[in-house]
């Protein structure tokens, strides 16, 4: 049976034949009207076509159930893991998420912010863009709206806002011993510094080599400036060096799995994983993209936990947005470990 389609509440009122306010009501809480409307209502629902409009039924409600996600670049396998992580944890207490892309520009940010702000989000968690950050912006913002960082800090404060991302520290120290007590000293191929992991992995490296008393070699980066291309930027550093002559019997640590795979396509040109296998050179990555186990050698990498990075950035944002913070409350800055995930590659 083809149902009526219906475009508006005035509309579906009439067609119902009840009061516009009481459909609202019954919208907003269906256990507001009485038993005998709501099942007339109902009945008639089901004998039409009908979707309310989201954002109508909520302007003039306290919360919209709405939350706003800023990411820096869409087409990153991280990011959207990283989205569908929110979102599940978001759908656990019925919100709702609209995502905005910074496209890595600092303006775009910005616009992606007072976006969401113009649309009555109730919040938002933003992975920002690091030190190109308007972060008096973000104090702004905050100000008026809960705003949790995730993944990646706006500022090199620690407490300057609320934050649960992956502890650099621990991950890739995880890595770093795991390889020296593998008889492999690790060279660094750091990712272009698109925020602040890029800053804080490179530290961690060297820390960590530190720690060990061996030296810490990072790689220069051949693909200049700030993006995400990082696939393009492991093969380009690491096809340099292998026409060098360097390191074609290294252990190379990259910043991200996905710079690995540009590492790893140059290693296969240059003949340094023959038949798919290990033979002087090695390769390390980081976060566990879905793709790493199907590579060929399977990557050794550290693995993020983004479910619980999303569900703790989900959980304080929804507890600033029932109890607002205060200017002078301490932040919540929550650092998450990583785990050692070891496949052929290294």
């Amino acid at each position: 049976m083809i149902r009526k389609t219906i475009r508006t509440m005035e509309e579906l009122a009439g067609e119902i034949d009840v009061s516009r306010p009481t459909l609202s009501r019954y919208f907003h809480d269906p256990s507001s009207v009485r038993s005998n409307t709501r099942a007339k209502i109902e009945a008639q629902l089901a004998a039409v076509d009908y979707v309310p409009n989201f954002f109508a039924r909520n302007l003039n409600r306290k919360r919209t159930g709405m939350i706003g996600v800023v990411v820096p670049h869409l087409n990153d396998i991280f990011q959207t893991s990283l989205i569908n992580a929110i979102d599940a944890a978001a759908g656990q207490s019925d919100y709702k998420i609209i995502v905005q892309n910074s496209d890595n520009d600092p303006a775009r940010e910005v616009a992606a912010i007072e976006a969401l702000r113009s649309m009555n989000a109730d919040g938002i968690l933003i992975a920002p863009l690091g030190l190109a950050s308007d972060t008096e912006m973000l104090r702004r913002t905050e100000a008026h709206l809960p705003l949790v960082l995730i993944d990646s800090r706006a500022d090199t404060e620690l407490d300057a806002f609320d934050f649960v991302g992956n502890d650099n520290q621990h991950s890739i120290g995880l890595m770093v011993d795991y390889l020296i007590r593998s008889g492999h000293d690790p060279v660094f191929l750091p990712m272009p510094r698109v925020n602040m992991n890029a800053v804080e992995r490179s530290e961690a490296y060297r820390a960590a080599m530190a720690r060990h008393n061996r030296p810490a070699e990072v790689l220069a980066g051949a693909v200049a400036g700030p993006h995400w291309d990082f696939e393009r930027h492991g093969h380009a550093v690491m096809s340099a060096e292998f026409a060098a002559g360097r390191h074609t019997r290294a252990t190379v640590l990259c910043a991200s799995d996905r710079i690995a795979m540009g590492a790893l396509k140059a290693a296969h040109e240059f003949g340094l994983f023959p038949q798919g296998k290990v033979s002087g050179f090695h390769l390390a990555g980081h976060d566990n993209d879905a793709l790493t186990r199907f590579l060929h050698p399977g990557l050794t990498t550290v693995e993020q936990d983004v479910p619980r990075i999303a569900a703790e950035a989900v959980s304080i944002l929804l507890s600033r947005i029932e109890t607002p913070r205060h200017a002078g409350d301490p932040h919540d800055f929550r650092s998450i470990p990583a785990r050692l995930v070891l496949r052929d590659s290294a």
